[in-house]
C-alpha cells in the first residue's frame, strides 16, 4: 500500500460505475485510482450477470467477490509463509548437522 504522511490528507475525484465520488485519504491519489479502478471493474463484471439489479445489490455482491479474493489471497500467502518456514528449519537443521560434524 503506498500511503503518503498521516499529516496529510489529499483529495481524489474517482469514477465509479458511472457516479464520482471525491475521496480524501491519506494515500497518494494514484493509489486511490487504482483502488476505484478494481471497485469499477468488479462492478461492471458483477453488473453483466445479473440483469435489473440495484446498484446497492451490484455493490453488495462486488465486495463479497473482492473479500472472496483477498481473503483466498491471504491463505496462500499463510501457506506460502508456513512453506517458507518449514524450508527455512530444514535448512538450519542441515546446516547445524553439517557444522556439527565438522567440528
Amino acid at each position: 500500500m503506498s500511503t503518503s504522511s498521516q499529516d496529510r490528507i489529499v483529495s481524489t475525484t474517482v469514477r465509479i460505475f458511472g457516479a464520482e465520488y471525491s475521496i480524501r485519504s491519506p494515500n497518494e491519489s494514484e493509489y486511490v485510482q487504482k483502488v476505484a479502478e478494481l471497485v469499477d471493474e468488479a462492478m461492471r463484471r458483477v453488473s453483466t450477470h445479473r440483469v435489473m439489479r440495484s446498484n446497492t445489490e451490484i455493490a453488495v455482491l462486488a465486495c463479497m467477490h473482492i473479500a472472496g479474493e483477498l481473503l483466498l489471497a491471504q491463505e496462500q500467502l499463510d501457506e506460502a509463509l508456513n512453506r517458507i518456514g518449514d524450508t527455512t528449519d530444514a535448512l538450519t537443521r542441515i546446516l547445524d548437522e553439517e557444522t556439527a560434524e565438522a567440528s
